[in-house]
């Protein structure tokens, strides 16, 4: 067994201000530099094994070694977890659509599984241990709890509204919300119930109750089982978001004793809406430098007592994109998050390639936050 060695009592320290967190009670912002990101994209491509999709020990090993570096050299507040990623794609996978896997990048998806309203009824759901990618996240997860002593989470898991364009395409479902409502709400509800078949079967694997061990992009979250990534929020107007995408959002989120929603960007128009979400316990934004977002996300939560991260990849002006973010933060009920990589940088509300090495990075966010935080 390929055992963490990581410092139990810096975790459990973690663990308790981010509990504390989500209680709003939480004297100081707990600073996650989240260097290890499971995902492949905006990493060196000399650093990514080749057979990291295809070989569960390569997957392992190479998050393992992130970790380590991380633990050693970072003393944030950042809970070790290992993550069985394939992409955005596992679901739609396993319900025909194709998937292609671009050199040393993440996978992704490449056509449709149904073009027509009426094709919504043909669906079937996924066996999980023969359909898409679903056997191959499986196999790591067996994998990483058999040869680790590290928490692990379920794969990637899409909000309903993402899995129902991934299989039939944006053009398709943003017509047919007019043109065949009926339809769409069958599509979104039968979205919901793989989503959550699913992610019960991958709990079953790592051995954690429904209601625990979920981490949004790598956050420990204590309350709440699932999350979910809902970026096409942004994307939809509010009366659409209320009609055809909150109830099964919920759907998922109350089976699992609650959970977050992620979405990137900006939806100021979908905030009040998302705040009563039911089933919601947390909401992770990848803000883009929009701090007036940020600002009205946390009115809104603290009544309900629901935290907020507040994530973003690392900026090009570290000390200016913090320093402007910090001026309006709240301290109760926020988590920080940022998110060194090799090649993807944020600069003026937009994600640019910028090469700086993710370590130097990773040590000079962390430096500039603690100065200011603690």
């Amino acid at each position: 067994m390929l055992h963490g060695n990581f410092d139990i009592l810096r975790n459990r320290s973690n663990e308790e201000l981010i509990r504390d967190t989500y209680g709003y009670c939480n004297e100081r912002i707990p600073i996650i530099v989240n260097n290890v990101n499971y995902w492949v994209d905006g990493e060196n491509p000399l650093d990514i094994p080749s057979d990291y999709f295809t070989n569960p020990e390569a997957m392992t090993m190479f998050q393992l070694q992130k970790i380590r570096w991380h633990e050693e050299h970072i003393a944030d507040n950042y809970i070790p977890v290992l993550h069985p990623w394939y992409g955005t794609t596992v679901v739609p996978s396993a319900l025909g659509v194709k998937v292609v896997f671009p050199e040393r990048t993440d996978p992704a998806l490449c056509g449709k599984a149904i073009t027509l309203p009426e094709q919504v009824k043909e669906l079937r759901k996924p066996d999980p241990y023969k359909d898409g990618l679903m056997p191959a996240v499986l196999s790591t997860i067996d994998l990483m709890k058999r040869e680790t002593d590290l928490a692990i989470c379920v794969t990637d898991t899409q909000g309903p509204l993402n899995v129902a364009i991934s299989l039939a395409g944006v053009e398709n479902i943003f017509t047919w919300f007019f043109t065949n409502p009926d339809q769409v709400h069958e599509l979104m509800d039968f979205a919901a119930d793989v989503i959550i078949d699913w992610v019960r079967v991958q709990k079953q694997h790592i051995g954690i109750a429904d209601d625990k061990g979920a981490f949004p992009h790598g956050i420990y979250m204590p309350v709440g089982g699932v999350a979910i990534s809902d970026d096409d929020c942004s994307q939809i107007n509010e009366e659409l978001y209320r009609e055809f995408v909150v109830p099964y959002n919920s759907k998922v989120l109350k089976a699992f004793g609650g959970g977050s929603i992620h979405f990137c960007g900006s939806a100021m128009h979908q905030l009040e809406t998302l705040a009563s979400t039911e089933g919601l316990t947390a909401v992770n934004n990848f803000c883009m430098g929009n701090f007036q977002q940020i600002y009205r996300l946390q009115e809104l939560l603290a009544p309900k007592k629901i935290p907020l991260m507040v994530c973003d990849f690392a900026p090009l002006d570290v000390q200016g994109f913090y320093g402007d973010l910090l001026s309006g933060l709240k301290t109760e009920g926020v988590i920080l998050a940022s998110f060194p990589t090799y090649s993807v940088g944020l600069d003026k509300g937009n994600y640019v390639l910028a090469e700086r090495d993710p370590r130097d990075l990773s040590t000079e966010i962390y430096s500039y936050l603690n100065s200011k935080l603690r």
